[in-house]
């Protein structure tokens, strides 16, 4: 029984070392994609696994953190039916994957924050799909939930930055 908890743990350790740094898509010509929006849909759709239900987070908590940090920062909210009829169909996608993280009891962690919306393709303008214009992600270990949510909204300010950089307001 030592050996398989020795296992888990050292597998838990080479999994933080791997997935310790963050990945970002925000750059310029991403940034660009955000310019002239007039709002943007939450989605937060994708289902949580029950580690993360269990711990507090669920769909609805962090669609209602997330249009409360939008609209603080002068960004408009789309209702589904304003979404359905926006040009592009402009969404914020926000989705933590969460796994408990084993013998050390704390939490593994995926954060993902996509803005999609739809583009054509160059060399078929009639062939339109949804795609991620702007991404961040986060990925880490952590003993407690709220620093999962802390994560995730440093991420929401990350396109806040994003949009206000080519939307000031007015």
């Amino acid at each position: 029984m030592k050996l398989k908890a020795l296992c888990s743990l050292m597998n838990l350790m080479v999994l933080i070392l791997i997935i310790g740094n963050v990945h970002a898509q925000d750059i310029e010509q991403t940034r660009n994609a955000l310019r002239g929006l007039g709002g943007v849909y939450v989605m937060s759709e994708n289902p949580l696994e029950e580690d993360a239900i269990r711990g507090g987070l669920s769909q609805d908590a962090i669609r209602t953190e997330v249009e409360l940090k939008l609209r603080q920062a002068g960004i408009r909210v789309l209702s589904r039916e304003e979404w359905e009829q926006a040009p592009g169909k402009p969404y914020l996608q926000v989705w933590p994957k969460v796994l408990k993280g084993g013998v050390l009891g704390g939490y593994i962690y995926h954060i993902t924050v996509d803005f999609k919306q739809h583009v054509s393709l160059v060399r078929s303008p009639s062939i339109q799909v949804f795609g991620a214009t702007w991404s961040v992600e986060h990925m880490g270990y952590t003993p407690d939930l709220k620093d999962i949510r802390d994560r995730m909204n440093d991420r929401i300010d990350k396109f806040i930055d994003a949009y206000l950089s080519v939307n000031p307001k007015k």
